[in-house]
């Protein structure tokens, strides 16, 4: 079933109250200590497979994030972490619960990874350490390809920015690497993550058609794969706008869940409080 376009866009708009809101409104208390990127330079061989971490260190209160990554198209390529869905996706690590994703993407021409997520109630916000991402690579060639952090935006449950250092890493892919052993980083089931497709505006033609001639008389009867419906009469007619009229989406609690996640719990009160004393008054 097709989401209705309103509610759609009411999801994405309140899922960057978490990711957006922020960058007006620092978070209390943080000190300034969190980090996020890669702190390590790796190294391994041509065609071997190679598990990157996206780390992120002395953070408090994180519930939402916003990455973006660049590497060399020329040196390295990423493989695919969910076949599940098109194109290829880095995997989600353990450090946040998986939620809501809003981008989850690999521009594999440009060399440009971004990933756009917030946990969902009742997740509760992270502190301390661990893995954001995981990025499976393999060496194209023998080089170097920078792992340069353009972007690393983290907030709190109630959508307030967590100042972040970025710490951009690097990957030697040489002939003479020593091939490492390392334990397969544990990762969250992709089937986890809700991904929230964006609204992207739909192409449009962009010639107009000239008007065509006249058909034939004898073109214009009905094909035998064609079914000629009877005329309805009105009430029909109501009775089936009645059953197209879309109504309220059975996926709505996502809504909800975002704005408790962004502090909307008390607006939810406020309106179920109003709604009862309406009730009370007719009753009377």
């Amino acid at each position: 079933m097709e989401i209705n376009r309103f509610w759609m866009k009411a999801i994405v708009l309140s899922m960057f109250v978490v990711l957006a809101a922020g960058l007006a409104s620092p978070a209390f208390g943080q000190s300034g200590g969190a980090q996020v990127g890669v702190f390590q330079k790796i190294t391994g061989k041509p065609d071997a497979r190679l598990e990157i971490p996206i780390e992120i260190k002395n953070v408090e209160n994180c519930y939402a994030f916003d990455i973006e990554l660049r590497y060399d198209p020329q040196v390295l390529s990423v493989e695919d972490a969910d076949p599940m869905r098109d194109g290829v996706q880095p995997a989600l690590g353990t450090f946040l619960d998986a939620g809501m994703v809003l981008y989850n993407t690999v521009d594999t021409q440009n060399g440009i990874i971004r990933f756009v997520m917030s946990q969902m109630n009742p997740s509760e916000p992270k502190s301390g350490s661990g893995v954001l991402l995981v990025l499976y690579m393999k060496g194209l060639k023998e080089g170097e390809s920078a792992l340069e952090m353009t972007r690393a935006d983290l907030s709190t449950r109630e959508g307030q920015l967590i100042p972040t250092e970025m710490i951009s890493g690097s990957v030697q892919i040489s002939a003479n690497a020593v091939q490492s052993a390392a334990t397969a980083i544990p990762v969250q089931d992709p089937t986890a993550i809700m991904m929230i497709p964006t609204l992207a505006p739909t192409s449009t033609p962009t010639t107009v058609p000239t008007e065509a001639p006249a058909a034939p008389a004898s073109t214009l009867a009905p094909k035998a794969t064609e079914v000629i419906q009877p005329p309805r009469s009105a009430g029909e007619q109501e009775s089936e706008a009645k059953v197209q009229k879309p109504g309220f989406p059975a996926y709505a609690w996502v809504l909800l869940g975002l704005f408790v996640a962004a502090g909307g719990a008390g607006l939810v009160a406020r309106l179920g409080k109003k709604s009862k004393i309406s009730k009370d008054e007719e009753e009377k």
